[in-house]
């Protein structure tokens, strides 16, 4: 065992975890340790493998986690880290961008929160789910198999049928698509411009151990950074309710000063600025930042919530504790009626309807 790591691998159409760790793998130097990798079914049978001895480490989908921490536990198993997104942005599949789309576009996303982001940049888009274009396109049945999806679409585009769909980065590239994309980016490069916050666990792999495996051997899969954003998305997943979690936006990442400053300078930003300094006004440059961006969005798109943190690496559970309760307050006012200022003045609905 310490001088071979056999590494069991779970792909989902969304993120390629095999070709990830393999990467990773023929990139860095390991030292005498030699290394394997190794697909694996499904969670269950991942979690039996590496319980039983057969594997070292499982690397799967962050999504495949959520919910299941009882279950590794109750394996002999834990999530020791994971690591660092590298596209977890979305990609709108389309020969034109999205704001030269034409007047009454229809876009398809299976991802609620998508839909609206899209519809918020866009008000006269026709942002549509696989199961509603049936409704749009006469004799459109989506496939059973929902990894074929993209490529049913692109035919769909090639035909003038439909303008565009969104799917994630690893989709594109593994169904060999022939048309543009374009990157939906949670932090544009032209202010103003249309910003997409990426669902939670996006591109996020988790990194499954048994309990007692050396962490030694476990850092040569992990992140610090990933380690980072596995933690502060599952407190803040696991702190909202249930009906949040389709529409709510995540990004969490790790910023260094010099890049913060540089961006508060281009975009005459005092506050971003002074997030950087102490009480007294010095700037520390030896300490990372975390920043944490969540949102959500009306079913029209017209409103959205949002919150943003940029905490010292130091402090950052402290702040997701806080920024849970103010993200609390926050909803529970928004979706509330709007109470009468005075008997004769009109209801007042949610800013947020529930």
């Amino acid at each position: 065992m310490e001088n071979r790591i056999v590494v069991g691998t779970l792909d989902s159409p969304s993120c390629k975890v095999s070709s990830q760790i393999s990467t990773h793998f023929e990139s860095n130097d390991l030292g005498d340790i030699e290394h394997s990798v190794i697909s694996v079914k499904g969670l269950d049978s991942g979690i039996k493998s590496l319980s039983e001895g057969d594997l070292d480490l499982l690397a799967i989908p962050a999504t495949e986690i959520f919910g299941r921490e009882g279950v590794i536990s109750d394996s002999g198993c834990q999530v020791v880290g994971a690591r660092t997104p590298r596209r977890a942005s979305q990609v709108l599949v389309s020969p034109d961008r999205l704001i030269y789309q034409p007047k009454s576009a229809i876009i398809v996303s299976d991802s609620v929160l998508i839909r609206r982001q899209l519809l918020r940049a866009r008000p006269d888009l026709q942002a549509v789910s696989s199961e509603e274009l049936g409704g749009l396109v006469s004799g459109f049945v989506p496939p059973e198999d929902s990894i074929g999806l993209p490529k049913v679409l692109a035919v769909l585009l090639e035909k003038g049928e439909i303008d565009g769909f969104v799917i994630s980065r690893s989709e594109y590239d593994e169904t060999n698509q022939t048309e543009r994309r374009h990157t939906l980016m949670s932090q544009p490069n032209e202010r103003g411009a249309p910003h997409f916050v990426p669902p939670p666990y996006s591109d996020l792999i988790a990194i499954v151990s048994r309990i007692g495996f050396p962490i030694r051997l476990a850092a040569k899969l992990t992140e610090p950074e990933g380690n980072t954003v596995l933690w502060v998305q599952s407190r803040i997943m696991a702190d909202l309710e249930t009906s949040m979690h389709d529409v709510v936006g995540l990004e969490v990442r790790h910023r260094n000063v010099g890049a913060i400053l540089r961006q508060a300078e281009a975009n005459r930003d005092l506050v971003l600025e002074q997030s950087c300094h102490d009480p007294d006004g010095e700037i520390f440059h030896d300490e990372v930042r975390v920043e944490i961006r969540m949102e959500t969005l009306s079913k029209d798109g017209r409103r959205t919530l949002s919150l943003e943190r940029l905490v010292a690496m130091s402090e950052y559970q402290r702040a997701v504790i806080a920024l849970l309760m103010d993200w609390g307050n926050l909803v529970n006012e928004s979706t509330r009626d709007v109470p009468r200022d005075h008997p004769t003045d009109e209801d007042a609905s949610p800013f947020i309807p529930e």
